[in-house]
């Protein structure tokens, strides 16, 4: 008998698994020693120190849960979402895939979009101007990073409509039964569109990643068509729902700081620390998660095999042995090292095209509407979406004197 004969079946007693970070959602966010929780029959590794997390990030005997899950024949997270991406590949094949890619994804081609991103900012708040009142949320923080996806995967403006509602039904389905088979639903047809989408654009190139990450190569070895379907649904994810979220939670928090609210208006130059400091204190993700592929000790902690280990991305920012003041906001911190994008080999290639957005909006914004406000208490902002693994505010209700 082979040892994967003697494994437990997934869900039996002592089968590996992934637990939900929800469950020990009331451990985290101060830094301290690492330390063992019990959930249920399992016990995982909280690290929340700064130094010890961005170690965590880059160890090489750490897998992502992607890679866990596929390596233990679990359910994949995201629906498989990120199946034959950087995201669920190890070094060596990360190494290749993350080569191909960034030969593709270069920040010429981002720049790029710094006009279009105005253009497309400029044109939703002169829609929203005679209304004066709006739900950021759906008119401007989930719309421009949509819009900004299309223009970079290369999506025709005829096919953007299904392209957002499949999109916007995948993020935001609904609780229960019936928005999980939303989901599953939404995401089958959006992987099929991008599929014959990557088909098109082999047959007919043009100036997009699409036809980018085809024509990638390095020597003889270049993407594969799952490889860059794969691609395109990664950049989904992470262009679009990620940036939704940064866009809503710097938006939020700059309306309830009035003081660092003006400054970025009297002076944008700020936006450049300012964004990075929106992402430190208050970014989309609160925790990232690895798994040991082996017995190990890290920082003192003696981490066996498959065990889960939560990184604290919330206590790391607040660390006093890397931030000062770090609970508190401050627009010039510089540096600024958060772990927001990552660390390592899997470091966001994409932190330029987020942080391009956050400051084209958050200018544009404040300065387009001087006396933006809460249309409710802040307090009524709801910004943890169950069963989700990104922070940001579902609705984001404003009132603002109507333009014409």
């Amino acid at each position: 008998m082979s040892a994967t004969d003697t494994k437990p079946a997934p869900g039996a007693p002592g089968a590996p698994r992934v637990i939900n970070p929800t469950l020990f959602a009331g451990e985290l966010g101060v830094p301290g020693p690492p330390r063992e929780v019990t959930i249920g029959d399992r016990t995982v590794w909280i690290f929340s120190r700064f130094e010890d997390v961005r170690a965590c990030l880059a160890h090489p005997r750490l897998s992502l849960a992607t890679r866990f899950a596929a390596d233990h024949g679990l359910e994949p997270p995201a629906g498989g979402l990120f199946a034959n991406t950087m995201l669920g590949s190890d070094p060596p094949d990360h190494t290749r895939l993350r080569k191909l890619v960034a030969g593709a994804f270069t920040m010429r081609r981002i720049e790029a979009l710094r006009p279009k991103v105005k253009q497309i900012t400029e044109d939703i708040l002169d829609q929203l101007a005679p209304l004066g009142e709006a739900d950021l949320v759906e008119t401007l923080t989930y719309p421009v990073p949509m819009q900004v996806i299309c223009e970079l995967l290369g999506v025709p403006i005829a096919d953007r409509d299904d392209f957002h509602e499949w999109t916007d039904i995948m993020f935001r389905p609904g609780e229960g039964p019936d928005g999980i088979a939303r989901a599953r639903d939404a995401s089958a047809k959006l992987a099929g569109y991008i599929t014959d989408l990557t088909e098109a654009k082999r047959r007919e190139p043009s100036d997009d990643l699409l036809t980018a990450l085809n024509e990638a190569y390095d020597g003889d070895d270049r993407l594969t068509f799952e490889e860059v379907v794969g691609t395109g649904r990664l950049l989904l994810h992470a262009g679009f729902d990620t940036t939704a979220s940064f866009l809503g939670n710097s938006v939020y928090k700059l309306l309830v700081h009035p003081a660092e609210r003006e400054a970025v208006r009297e002076d944008p130059t700020l936006l450049r620390t300012a964004v990075d400091e929106l992402l430190r204190l208050d970014g989309p993700s609160t925790v990232n998660m690895r798994f040991a592929k082996e017995d190990l000790e890290i920082s003192g902690a003696r981490i066996r095999k498959d065990q889960q280990i939560v990184l604290d991305l919330e206590g790391a920012h607040r660390d006093p042995a890397q931030f000062a003041a770090g609970a508190e906001i401050d627009l010039r911190r510089a540096p600024n090292p958060h772990l927001t994008f990552g660390h390592g080999i899997h470091h966001c290639l994409g932190s330029p095209l987020a942080r391009l957005e956050g400051q084209v909006v958050l200018v544009a914004l404040f300065n387009r509407f001087p006396d933006l406000r809460l249309a409710v208490p802040a307090e009524e902002i709801r910004r943890q979406r169950p069963n989700h693994p990104l922070r940001g505010p579902e609705r984001l209700p404003v009132v603002f004197t109507p333009q014409s």
